[in-house]
């Protein structure tokens, strides 16, 4: 004849992630440094199930009131959804925003805000970033400006070129 297994427990942080399996003693210590509390979520291995801490036998003596099941049904627990924190944007399409308008003054910075947003494209559906719609700007600014700069680079040489013959070169 066999011994049963000792039991093993897995919680639900306060960051709402799993955390364990562990057994008896470590759940005790973590409820001794307050990582649980008696309404935090525990799986018990003998139940099969997820319980309040407060209902785990071996939490009695740390909550200090015996394990009893609570007489009212149980509560639906909330669903285990990670805080929503903001989402950070890409500092590369942020730089292609930025040096694509800096075009409007400076001729060359279009081709890095370009640049830029090409690489900020790709990063930001791997990472799902922000930035989207300030690299596809940065794109567009910048290839709008260079263009622009292209033709007039065009038309000036047009212009010298057509100037040319009536150059008179002294001798």
């Amino acid at each position: 004849m066999s011994t049963p297994a000792p039991p093993t427990f897995k919680i639900i942080g306060g960051d709402g992630n799993e955390y364990g399996p562990i057994d008896a003693a470590t759940l005790q210590q973590w409820a001794r440094e307050g990582r649980l509390v008696r309404q935090s979520k525990v799986w018990d291995s003998r139940a099969n199930a997820w319980v309040s801490a407060g209902d785990v036998a071996e939490l009695a003596a740390v909550f200090g009131a015996p394990a009893t099941p609570s007489p009212s049904p149980p509560a639906i627990p909330a669903p285990l959804t990670a805080p929503h924190a903001a989402r950070r944007t890409n500092p590369l399409a942020i730089w292609s925003l930025v040096l694509s308008l800096l075009g409007l003054c400076c001729g060359i910075t279009p081709i890095a805000g370009i640049i830029c947003g090409v690489i900020a494209l790709p990063q930001i559906k791997a990472s799902g970033e922000e930035g989207r719609g300030m690299a596809i700007a940065g794109i567009v600014i910048g290839v709008v400006l260079l263009a622009l700069s292209l033709l007039g680079l065009l038309l000036w040489m047009m212009l010298v070129l057509a100037a040319a013959p009536n150059v008179i070169v002294c001798q």
